[in-house]
């Protein structure tokens, strides 16, 4: 494995954390922080993902992301079954029964869904939640990958540039209209539209694009970042939002803005908060994977909030609820990787690829 860059690391744990917190905002969820918050916390992991990118053979790429991403997802599936099933047999306050029945939960881990299904067919299947995620990286990556290598013998650059662009570009137009339509499985509509936030990531690379910007350039990303969450809400999930353009615009620039922060954040790598969140962002996985399960079947968050709401107000029991979910996935974070069955299903990039990739 490759040396860490460690302002990846800096802006994942930024990232991962803005998650936790916009799935924590209650009743401030659909103002302007939420809104921020989600303009750029799911394009920024797709956008770092075309920064590291190293074309594969269309074998190996799928291998990765089977054990990468699809193993983390089905150990997911597995603790939110079983953890539902428990509270169906043992009703209590601080664990839910997410999954009425067994059917039900597999058919959402099938169809692995961030939110509400919609369809022309008007199927009825349960989300699973913030996992879809790693089914839609996924599938991006394969889409990714393959017009990568499709283009790749195109010798000259900027003609091979503007195919790559047009045809990420049809990718994204194709999942912004259905998003309109219908809610693919595995989040296929957002993995089309990623497919610009990929492209993006690895143009900054392989242009050397960060050293290149004046600081004057991040006045305008900011701007451009701002304009997107007073617009509204961005469901990358979906995708929609009032208007995708300035979403796609927004994520970008929220997402440039917040690697030159970990850019600047790593000049300081013996400051706490840095080394924390370097460490957010090296078990990302495994702090989105368990912040579902919190979310999902966890109930501790619930109690919290019916008992603090009317004695503490809005403000305070939100702030209570984020601490608390962000306590939770610290522990789960500290933890797994200190047990050697479970840390192989949720961290197969350090215990199990390596491995592989050596057969």
């Amino acid at each position: 494995m490759g040396k860490r860059i460690e302002w990846i690391d800096i802006a994942k744990g930024i990232a991962i954390l803005a998650v936790v917190i916009g799935h924590t905002l209650g009743p401030y969820n659909g103002q302007f922080f939420g809104s921020l918050i989600f303009a750029f916390h799911m394009p920024i992991f797709f956008m770092l993902s075309g920064y590291l990118y190293h074309p594969r053979s269309v074998q190996q790429e799928c291998r990765r992301g089977v054990i990468n991403l699809l193993l983390p997802y089905l150990a997911t599936a597995v603790v939110l079954l079983t953890l539902s099933a428990v509270a169906r047999c043992l009703p209590n306050p601080l664990l839910n029964a997410y999954f009425a029945s067994w059917r039900r939960g597999l058919i959402a881990t099938l169809y692995g869904a961030g939110s509400e299904v919609f369809n022309p067919w008007h199927w009825q299947v349960q989300p699973i939640g913030a996992v879809w995620f790693l089914l839609s990286m996924f599938i991006a990556m394969q889409l990714f990958n393959g017009v990568m290598l499709l283009t790749a013998h195109r010798h000259q650059q900027l003609r091979q540039a503007v195919v790559r662009g047009g045809m990420f570009g049809i990718f994204a137009i194709l999942g912004g209209w259905l998003g309109q339509v219908v809610y693919l499985p595995w989040a296929v509509n957002a993995a089309l539209l990623a497919q610009v936030f990929l492209y993006v990531g690895y143009l900054v690379r392989q242009t050397d694009l960060l050293s290149r910007m004046s600081p004057a350039w991040y006045l305008l990303f900011t701007f451009m970042w701002l304009v997107s969450a007073f617009q509204g809400y961005f469901a990358l999930t979906v995708p929609m939002s009032p208007n995708l353009l300035i979403s796609i615009m927004g994520g970008i620039a929220g997402s440039l803005c917040i690697i030159r922060i970990s850019d600047w954040f790593s000049h300081y790598p013996n400051a706490q908060l840095v080394k924390w969140l370097k460490h957010y962002g090296q078990l990302s996985l495994v702090v989105l994977c368990f912040h579902l399960v919190d979310l999902n079947v966890i109930g501790i968050e619930g109690w919290l909030t019916s008992h603090l709401m009317n004695h503490m107000g809005p403000l305070v029991t939100t702030i209570i609820g984020i601490s608390y979910r962000i306590g939770f996935v610290t522990v789960a974070m500290l933890t797994i990787p200190h047990l050697p069955g479970i840390r192989v299903c949720f961290l197969p990039r350090q215990y199990l690829f390596r491995r592989v990739s050596h057969r």
